[in-house]
């Protein structure tokens, strides 16, 4: 990763972009064809190998991504209130998307997806300018 925090990080930002876009091509890929699961997380959710890539990809690409954008943090020139904001955005969708898996109701990943995908929406783009 580069150290040189005043430069703008195109090339990482579209390297985390296309990790995390492999990593949920791969999670799309039907459960018939996944194989057996290996860890069974909740009635109806279970990591095979399969998905143990696509989590691999996006845990990767993710970090990756954030750790892009804390650096990038004091060059954002956003008001402590909007990044305070945007935080808890991103930490509520996280959140939503760990207890779909856990929780009854399965459609809190789409909430939650969402919460995450605004906050990315605005920090990624503002993280790649120069």
């Amino acid at each position: 990763m580069s150290q040189d925090v005043g430069g703008a990080p195109r090339r990482q930002v579209t390297i985390t972009a296309l990790l995390i876009a492999a990593g949920v091509l791969v999670l799309f890929v039907p459960a018939s064809d996944e194989g057996r699961v290996l860890v069974p997380l909740s009635e109806g959710h279970g990591l095979s190998a399969v998905d143990a890539v696509g989590a691999a990809l996006l845990a990767l690409g993710g970090t990756w991504l954030e750790v892009l954008v804390v650096r990038r943090l004091p060059h954002l020139a956003l008001p402590p209130r909007a990044l305070f904001a945007l935080g808890l955005l991103a930490g509520l969708g996280i959140g939503l998307l760990i207890a779909s898996v856990f929780s009854g109701f399965f459609w809190w990943w789409a909430v939650g997806a969402t919460a995450l995908g605004v906050a990315v929406l605005v920090l990624v783009p503002l993280t790649a300018r120069r």
